[in-house]
Protein backbone atom coordinates (compact mmCIF):
# COMPACT_ATOMS: atom_id res chain seq x y z
CA UNK A 1 0.00 0.00 0.00
CA UNK A 2 1.52 3.28 -0.64
CA UNK A 3 1.21 5.89 1.46
CA UNK A 4 2.42 9.60 1.09
CA UNK A 5 3.88 9.98 4.77
CA UNK A 6 6.32 7.43 6.16
CA UNK A 7 5.27 5.46 8.61
CA UNK A 8 7.73 6.43 11.23
CA UNK A 9 6.79 8.59 13.98
CA UNK A 10 9.25 11.79 13.35
CA UNK A 11 7.06 11.91 9.58
CA UNK A 12 3.67 11.84 11.12
CA UNK A 13 4.56 14.56 13.80
CA UNK A 14 5.54 16.90 10.81
CA UNK A 15 2.51 16.86 9.09
CA UNK A 16 0.43 19.63 9.04
CA UNK A 17 -2.20 19.98 12.05
CA UNK A 18 -5.53 21.18 9.81
CA UNK A 19 -6.58 20.05 6.72
CA UNK A 20 -7.32 22.07 4.03
CA UNK A 21 -9.57 20.84 1.30
CA UNK A 22 -8.82 22.19 -1.94
CA UNK A 23 -11.77 22.84 -4.14
CA UNK A 24 -11.77 22.53 -7.89
CA UNK A 25 -11.70 25.82 -9.77
CA UNK A 26 -13.58 25.80 -13.27
CA UNK A 27 -12.30 28.01 -15.61
CA UNK A 28 -14.34 30.88 -16.41
CA UNK A 29 -13.57 33.43 -19.32
CA UNK A 30 -13.30 36.83 -19.15
CA UNK A 31 -16.76 37.42 -20.38
CA UNK A 32 -18.21 35.14 -17.99
CA UNK A 33 -16.09 37.00 -14.79
CA UNK A 34 -17.79 40.09 -16.12
CA UNK A 35 -20.69 38.50 -16.42
CA UNK A 36 -20.31 37.56 -12.97
CA UNK A 37 -19.50 41.23 -11.40
CA UNK A 38 -22.49 42.90 -12.81
CA UNK A 39 -24.64 40.22 -11.49
CA UNK A 40 -22.43 40.68 -7.99
CA UNK A 41 -22.91 44.79 -8.06
CA UNK A 42 -26.47 44.48 -9.23
CA UNK A 43 -27.53 42.29 -6.58
CA UNK A 44 -25.32 44.33 -3.72
CA UNK A 45 -27.21 47.22 -5.61
CA UNK A 46 -30.84 46.33 -5.37
CA UNK A 47 -30.19 44.73 -1.97
CA UNK A 48 -28.70 47.98 -0.95
CA UNK A 49 -31.72 49.61 -1.91
CA UNK A 50 -34.48 47.28 -0.88
CA UNK A 51 -32.51 47.80 3.02
CA UNK A 52 -32.98 51.55 2.55
CA UNK A 53 -36.23 51.51 1.60
CA UNK A 54 -37.06 49.14 4.72
CA UNK A 55 -35.46 51.67 6.73
CA UNK A 56 -37.26 54.87 5.08
CA UNK A 57 -40.44 53.79 5.47
CA UNK A 58 -41.18 54.24 8.91
CA UNK A 59 -38.92 57.75 8.66
CA UNK A 60 -41.72 58.21 5.99
CA UNK A 61 -44.64 57.59 8.20
CA UNK A 62 -43.70 59.33 11.06
CA UNK A 63 -42.98 62.90 9.10
CA UNK A 64 -45.71 62.30 7.20
CA UNK A 65 -48.17 61.91 10.49
CA UNK A 66 -46.79 65.26 11.38
CA UNK A 67 -47.83 67.29 8.66
CA UNK A 68 -50.62 69.91 9.12
CA UNK A 69 -51.42 71.63 5.79
CA UNK A 70 -47.02 71.99 5.91
CA UNK A 71 -46.98 73.07 9.42
CA UNK A 72 -44.01 70.99 10.69
CA UNK A 73 -43.41 71.04 14.13
CA UNK A 74 -45.06 73.97 15.00
CA UNK A 75 -43.53 75.78 11.60
CA UNK A 76 -44.85 76.74 8.42
CA UNK A 77 -42.31 75.82 5.71
CA UNK A 78 -42.42 75.53 2.41
CA UNK A 79 -43.39 72.08 0.10
CA UNK A 80 -40.04 72.48 -1.83
CA UNK A 81 -37.88 72.07 1.51
CA UNK A 82 -39.95 69.03 3.35
CA UNK A 83 -39.10 67.00 0.63
CA UNK A 84 -35.64 68.06 0.62
CA UNK A 85 -35.27 67.09 4.44
CA UNK A 86 -37.37 63.83 3.11
CA UNK A 87 -34.60 63.61 0.13
CA UNK A 88 -31.76 63.44 3.13
CA UNK A 89 -33.14 61.24 5.82
CA UNK A 90 -33.79 58.94 2.77
CA UNK A 91 -29.69 59.31 1.92
CA UNK A 92 -29.15 59.10 5.61
CA UNK A 93 -30.78 55.79 5.68
CA UNK A 94 -29.63 54.59 2.01
CA UNK A 95 -26.15 55.08 3.58
CA UNK A 96 -26.93 52.75 7.03
CA UNK A 97 -28.12 50.23 4.31
CA UNK A 98 -25.24 50.25 2.61
CA UNK A 99 -22.76 49.82 5.59
CA UNK A 100 -25.31 46.98 6.58
CA UNK A 101 -25.29 45.28 3.46
CA UNK A 102 -21.67 45.00 3.69
CA UNK A 103 -21.66 44.08 6.61
CA UNK A 104 -23.42 40.84 5.63
CA UNK A 105 -21.63 40.52 2.24
CA UNK A 106 -18.42 40.96 4.37
CA UNK A 107 -20.09 37.65 5.85
CA UNK A 108 -21.37 35.77 3.41
CA UNK A 109 -18.07 35.90 1.30
CA UNK A 110 -15.83 34.12 4.08
CA UNK A 111 -18.67 31.96 4.89
CA UNK A 112 -18.43 30.99 1.33
CA UNK A 113 -14.68 30.02 1.74
CA UNK A 114 -13.20 26.13 2.06
CA UNK A 115 -13.63 24.96 5.55
CA UNK A 116 -10.55 24.10 7.51
CA UNK A 117 -10.65 21.26 9.81
CA UNK A 118 -8.40 19.75 12.17
CA UNK A 119 -6.96 16.26 10.75
CA UNK A 120 -7.74 13.25 12.54
CA UNK A 121 -4.26 12.00 14.06
CA UNK A 122 -4.77 7.92 14.64
CA UNK A 123 -4.03 6.76 17.71
CA UNK A 124 -1.13 4.65 18.03
CA UNK A 125 -0.73 1.62 20.42
CA UNK A 126 2.03 3.40 22.08
CA UNK A 127 0.69 6.54 22.36
CA UNK A 128 -2.28 4.77 24.25
CA UNK A 129 0.81 3.73 26.08
CA UNK A 130 1.92 6.87 27.20
CA UNK A 131 -1.68 8.45 28.23
CA UNK A 132 -2.51 5.42 30.26
CA UNK A 133 1.08 5.72 32.24
CA UNK A 134 0.23 9.82 32.59
CA UNK A 135 -3.43 9.00 33.87
CA UNK A 136 -2.46 6.31 36.25
CA UNK A 137 0.55 8.82 37.31
CA UNK A 138 -2.09 11.64 37.83
CA UNK A 139 -4.80 9.88 39.64
CA UNK A 140 -3.48 8.34 43.12
CA UNK A 141 -0.94 10.93 43.35
CA UNK A 142 -3.39 14.14 43.62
Amino acid sequence: MNSHYPQDLSALADRPDFEIPSTPQAKVGLAGRIGRAFVSAGVFLGVTLGVAVVLFVPVFIFNLSRIEALEVAGETIPVSLFFDQLGALFWGTAIIALAFTSLMTGLFVMAAGATIRPRSQPVGKEDALVHLTVLRLSGSER
